[in-house]
């Protein structure tokens, strides 16, 4: 059963409709003028609002227009008289559904209606499972990122994730690569949700698979990583990738940068920018083996972030 508010102020048409949307099982609210309608509106949040144009002290445009602007997005069908083209545009723009010129048919305009409310329920379905989608997401997201930091004498270092909507296919994690060499991995897959995020873990998962065997090869890492992306996702699935290593023995940072948004290096104060290297991983069915190593003393400091401000830095 659906709850339909009609505002109307010819008593006939509001009787008419009210007695057969009631057969048809639907609770029916009434208002005789805009005002009314109004508050009803806003008090009820009814599943479909059916609108008379020329309504006394609140006209059914302005109505329209106003919930619209409040945020109402159930349907509205407005009736009016008026049957020229303009006056139907007018309230197609102004955020209505469905117009119906009187005298209708009403054959039709439960029609009408019924079609309303259906396609209303399908959206909301829809809804339903793009937040159930976007949930799942947002869990295997933030299965990604790292628990605990390991602990590396000499370095201080840090990494924080704000996705748009919650989710998206940005990760990034820091890697214990055995006498106290740090892993640092930063990435963001194309496209939002659930493909994102598992195209994400299977990414993670793959670098963590050859990084401690490979510390000192990140570009290696990211040549492995490029091939299952690109044998097992489509030409529009890929990832911008930040993989590097820390050495303290040796003061050397390891990396390879893929895609955008280059890491930056502030040396002494100085900026310095960390070119990428390659195209983005999954992008290309070869991707060469670059990586490049520079120095880091204490007190520099490394900034990697990809599609915002969020990112990792070490010194």
């Amino acid at each position: 059963m659906s709850r339909i508010l009609i505002v109307e102020d010819d008593p006939a048409i509001l009787c008419g409709l009210k007695d057969n949307l009631e057969f048809e099982s639907h609770q029916v609210l009434t208002a005789a003028d805009g005002e009314a309608g109004y508050r009803t509106l806003r008090e009820y949040s009814p599943d479909l609002v059916i609108l008379d144009l020329m309504l006394p002290k609140l006209s059914g445009y302005d109505l329209c227009k106003r919930a619209r602007g409040e945020g109402f997005n159930a349907p509205i069908l407005m009736l009016s008289a008026c049957s020229q083209e303009g006056d139907r545009v007018l309230g197609l723009d102004l955020g209505a559904n469905d117009y119906v010129s009187k005298p209708f048919s009403l054959r039709e305009l439960l029609a009408r209606v019924r079609a309303l409310l259906r396609h209303e329920k399908e959206h909301r379905l829809d809804e339903s499972r793009l937040n159930r989608e976007l949930e799942m997401a947002a869990k295997v997201q933030q299965e990604l990122f790292p628990r605990v930091l390991p602990n590396v004498p000499g370095l201080d270092y840090a990494g924080a994730c704000k996705p748009a909507r919650g989710v998206s296919g940005d990760y990034y994690d820091f890697i214990p690569l055995g006498e106290r060499r740090l892993g640092m991995l930063l990435a963001d897959v194309s496209g939002k949700g659930a493909p994102a995020a598992l195209l994400g873990a299977s990414l993670h998962a793959a670098v963590r698979a050859n990084a401690s065997a490979a510390w000192d090869r990140c570009g290696e890492v990211l040549v492995k990583a490029n091939a299952l992306l690109f044998e097992t996702t489509t030409a529009d699935r890929f990832a911008t990738v930040f993989d590097g290593a820390y050495d303290p023995e040796a003061e050397a940072l390891t990396y390879a940068n893929v895609g955008p948004c280059p890491p930056m290096l502030v040396l002494q104060g100085t900026c310095v920018r960390l070119d990428s290297l390659t195209p983005p991983v999954g992008m290309c069915r070869v991707l060469p083996p670059a990586q490049k190593s520079v120095a880091l003393i204490p007190g520099d400091c490394l900034l990697v972030g990809r599609g915002g401000p969020a990112g990792d830095r070490g010194n």
